[in-house]
């Protein structure tokens, strides 16, 4: 392989999922002897550290570790290697260095085809970009211009044509599949510029599918994202508060993904852990505010009381003291108010059930529930439904076991205004104090903070 290789450049250390095997990888790696390399993998909320291990006086890499056949990476801080891993016991050889070494698999091995995929596009994306560089510098009354700008011409043909025959006749690979994922169009020497630019932003996911569910998780996937941002110039916007800029480059990342739910959760996750609350503030409303247009329903932004219900929720943190909500219709007669729970922690949810996002999310806490139940966790359900036979219905079917409860009031009722609600599901950590720990937007967040209260 030839090329540059780009390390991702957020890491996320996070817990490693259950119901797993004992894995093992081992490459021979000789001309790294003595330095370190992480095994990373990618989960729902961006890429996490599995390992960390050095190779030894004997070029030996070695990980054993608790997990699953999955795509994984391991990198150091120039160089990165990416392998499908579809068994227990999975070796490689590298001859020479990753970027143009001889990498050697068990025979028969799918991963050739991909790291062949890889070579190809690196040799001729590092031939165009040099022929390039040239052209924008020589005189165009030289000699050796038109033979220059010729190759330069012969070689994006090329590049085309290998792209057009693996997304149309190889799609069904995932070699192929991976490998499109992480290129991107190079601009004529005609463009340069704010129309080269262009021409980079509107082909950079051409041959990338957000709603591929190869993709998504991986680390290639959050490296995309990744560079995607690096290239709109992120931290230079931030630096310079440059919010409505900003809005335009996630608001963009989020219609890309509009029609693929599944994705939305992971960009989400992915970017308010790269932008954290706390640190980015104004990044971070963004974010879940492009999320929650997606991913909520009754969203109504024409109603004045919605708008500014938005407005004040966006001042309710962590430490936002909670009103004493009131029960109505509750299933549990002994427990008629926020008050009365009792309980380390509460989770409170405010859901519909005519919304899907919001039943979606009460299946998902019906497994976590039981998780957390022993350890201090109470969940209150508070439906907005305005029909109760309805909702009774709903609750009984699903069986779901905490504290249920239903304001037929919907977004105009006692429990939307107290709590601000303007869409569902809406969600609320809270101590007996009746104080918000945290206010979880996604599952995966609901996850992390869950974990962090019970550590």
């Amino acid at each position: 392989m030839k090329g540059k290789l780009l390390i991702l450049v957020f890491l996320l250390f996070v817990k490693i999922p259950v119901a797993q095997i004992q894995m093992k990888l081992v490459g021979e790696i000789p001309d790294y002897k003595g330095e370190t390399f992480l095994l990373l993998r990618g989960d729902n909320g961006g890429v996490f550290v599995v390992d960390s291990s050095i190779v030894n006086s004997n070029g030996i890499l070695e990980y054993t570790w608790d997990g699953a056949p999955d795509i994984y990476r391991i990198a150091n801080d120039k160089s990165k290697l990416d392998f499908k891993i579809n068994k227990e016991n999975f070796r490689f050889k590298l001859k020479g260095k990753i970027e143009d070494g001889d990498i050697e698999f068990a025979e028969n091995d799918e991963n050739y085809e991909y790291q062949y995929y890889l070579s190809e596009f690196s040799i001729l994306n590092e031939s165009i970009l040099e022929q390039r560089e040239y052209l924008l510098t020589a005189n165009p009354s030289d000699d050796n211009y038109k033979t220059s700008y010729n190759e330069f011409k012969r070689l994006k043909k090329e590049k085309r044509n290998l792209l057009k025959d693996l997304w149309g006749t190889h799609i069904d690979s995932w070699s192929a599949r991976l490998a499109l994922a992480q290129q991107e169009l190079i601009p004529d020497i005609k463009l340069q510029g704010e129309k080269a630019d262009e021409y980079y932003h509107k082909h950079f996911f051409k041959y990338f599918a957000f709603s591929d569910s190869l993709l998504i998780g991986t680390p290639v996937y959050y490296e995309k994202i990744g560079r995607y941002l690096n290239f709109h110039k992120m931290d230079t916007l931030i630096a310079n508060d440059n919010f409505k800029k900003i809005g335009e480059v996630i608001g963009n990342l989020f219609w890309l993904t509009e029609l693929d739910p599944p994705s939305q959760i992971y960009l989400t996750n992915y970017l308010v852990n790269r932008y954290p609350e706390e640190q980015y503030e104004k990044i971070y409303e963004l974010v879940i505010a492009n999320y929650r247009i997606l991913n909520t329903c009754e969203y109504v932004l024409s109603s004045r009381t919605i708008r500014n219900r938005l407005n004040v929720s966006k001042s309710i943190k962590k430490g936002w003291q909670v009103p004493d909500v009131n029960f109505y219709h509750s299933t549990d007669g002994r427990v008629q108010s926020l008050s009365e729970v009792n309980s380390e922690v509460t989770l409170i949810v405010v859901w519909s059930g005519s919304c899907k996002h919001s039943v979606d999310m009460l299946t998902q806490l019906s497994d976590l529930y039981y998780t957390y139940k022993d350890l201090g966790l109470e969940i209150v359900a508070i439906s907005l439904d305005h029909n109760l036979n309805y909702w009774r219905q709903a609750i009984s079917y699903n069986g779901y076991p905490w504290i249920n409860a239903c304001d037929t009031g919907g977004l105009t009722g006692t429990t939307a205004e107290q709590l601000s609600i303007y869409a569902t599901p809406s969600m609320f950590l809270i101590d007996p104090n009746l104080k918000t720990v945290a206010i979880p937007q996604t599952y995966f967040q609901l996850e992390r903070q869950l974990d962090e209260v019970f550590r």
